[in-house]
């Protein structure tokens, strides 16, 4: 076995250094919370909570359009046993994906690598954790669930098989790492379809026009691969009882719209991070040049054929997801759905690096360690030292809506769709709440059909909020009278009946 060199355990030990910054930065009550604890971000943590101990079945449950059976699912899951608390939850999943994002960036470092795989695997780690919390949008969905990072993250041990594929093994291996590739293919791709797009088309592009060049897969291979990714899609009705994924429409009349809204996301990433800018628009340029040479049958100088195929592949996954964002009709450009698009080409682009620098990257990778820890250790500290500590994250507004609810023994509420899974996830009062539209029509949007009823205890009345985001309480007092109390919150309001007297009127008409 290889002694670890100097440079290995530099890097082992400023990832160790980075993952502590992250847990203080969490527990120190860092803004970055926030990105934990809103409905969206609830979805798991509630789902979980319903099916694990309140006796719910998927079959009951309106998913995302993007399921996220894996590796989401099971990356919660994995969390979810290490506390009972939701916010605990949450930081645990968050450091553990950040955790093993780890050995499946080195899974494909050392498939491409002839040296210095796990100091490349650690510097990008390292990175992606400093993005997170200082570069905002996509790449602090890292420590999120269910937000596309699944995408990428399966990615990661798609690549890593596809590329041992290349290395001839024994029948053996070669059978295992062909059905690695079709589980990880079909199961992401039914969890989420940016996978298909992001990942499987691009990859399969990238192999038939590099494979003269690099000897990559065949054929049969990508045919396997996209045999597998199509078997998904066409699964997806199988698997989920109330289907909301909605089909992509393209249409060239959403492009000057769509291109708008592209160029402020570009514009945002450039403005406040320009040297990130600028080493996504070089990794982007190589992946080009790359394809340019793969087209004329001709290798890039001084790089490895996988990394000139990875190259090529980032280049291509960026283009077709930028493409599609750019003519959706239906589907409105965010910037969750570039995180695979933006994550590839900073992987693509530290490998070509330290491929082009050879032995010389043991000193550019073991200072790119050393910057991003040392920086995060900084923010850390500072962080620690000018914020008061939440291990047990509950907010007073939820303390408060806690006590007035608990007086009365009231547990089945309704509220709009951005309190209703943020309240009933971090409560203490074990609440279940049934997610409503300012017309009082029930909003079936990542949550489960048991939720609802007939009649209900209590209303979360969103003061604040605009029209849109707002119960009515005028309408649900004229159907029901006065509520027995009305409690102010903050900037939440809540109503209180007797138990199940609460009813809604008929929807409103449409305005």
């Amino acid at each position: 076995m290889r002694r670890p060199s100097a440079s290995d355990s530099l890097a082992a030990a400023c990832w160790s250094l980075a993952l502590g910054a992250l847990l203080l930065i969490f527990h120190a009550g860092h803004p970055l919370q926030a990105h934990l604890v809103h409905s969206d971000a609830l979805y798991l943590p509630v789902l979980f909570d319903d099916l694990l101990l309140r006796g719910g079945s998927m079959a009951d449950w309106f998913l995302t359009p993007a399921p996220y059976f894996f590796p989401d699912m099971l990356l919660y899951w994995m969390a979810w046993t290490h506390d009972a608390d939701v916010f605990r939850q949450t930081l645990a999943h968050a450091v553990l994906q950040s955790v093993l994002v780890m050995p499946m960036l080195y899974l494909v470092a050392r498939r491409t690598l002839a040296a210095g795989a796990w100091l490349a695997a650690a510097a990008l780690s390292i990175l992606f954790i400093w993005l997170g919390i200082n570069a905002g949008d996509p790449f602090v969905r890292l420590f999120s669930s269910a937000h596309h990072y699944g995408a990428f993250f399966a990615s990661l041990l798609l690549i890593a098989c596809w590329l041992g594929l290349d290395a001839r093994p024994r029948k053996v291996r070669a059978m295992a790492a062909r059905a690695a590739i079709v589980g990880v293919t079909f199961l992401s791709t039914l969890s989420d379809t940016l996978f298909l797009v992001q990942i499987v088309i691009p990859l399969a592009a990238a192999t038939l026009l590099c494979r003269h060049v690099t000897g990559t897969p065949g054929p049969r291979h990508v045919l396997l691969l996209l045999a597998a990714g199509v078997a998904a899609m066409a699964s997806y009705r199988l698997f989920v009882t109330h289907p909301t994924r909605y089909s992509t429409r393209l249409s060239l009349a959403s492009l000057p719209a769509n291109a708008e809204e592209m160029g402020r996301i570009g514009a945002a990433l450039a403005g406040q991070h320009p040297l990130l800018a600028a080493a996504l628009l070089l990794s982007l340029a190589l992946g080009a040049a790359g394809a340019v040479a793969c087209l004329c049958k001709r290798s890039l100088p001084r790089l490895s054929h996988t990394v000139q195929l990875l190259s090529v592949f980032a280049f291509l996954s960026c283009a077709v997801t930028v493409g599609a964002m750019l003519l959706a009709k239906n589907i409105l450009p965010v910037p969750r759905y570039l995180i695979g698009a933006l994550a590839w080409p900073l992987v693509a682009g530290l490998l070509a690096l330290a491929c082009l620098l050879g032995d010389r990257f043991r000193y550019a990778g073991s200072g790119l360690c050393l910057v991003f820890s040392g920086l995060l250790a900084a923010q850390a500290w500072h962080v620690r030292a000018t914020r008061d500590a939440e291990r047990h994250y509950y907010p007073e507004q939820i303390a408060c809506i806690d006590r007035v609810l608990a007086t009365s023994g009231a547990r089945h509420g309704i509220a709009q769709y951005w309190d209703a899974k943020r309240l009933q996830a971090l409560s203490r009062h074990r609440l279940t709440l049934a997610q409503y539209t300012d017309r009082l029509q029930p909003m079936k949007w990542i949550t489960s059909t048991r939720f609802y009823r007939d009649g209900y205890d209590f209303a979360i009345i969103a003061d604040a909020e605009a029209a849109q985001w707002r119960l009515p309480r005028a309408q649900l007092v004229a159907a029901n009278g006065e509520p027995l109390q009305s409690v102010t919150c903050g900037d939440r309001t809540v109503l209180i009946y007797e138990a199940g007297r609460l009813r809604l009127p008929s929807a409103a008409p449409s305005r």
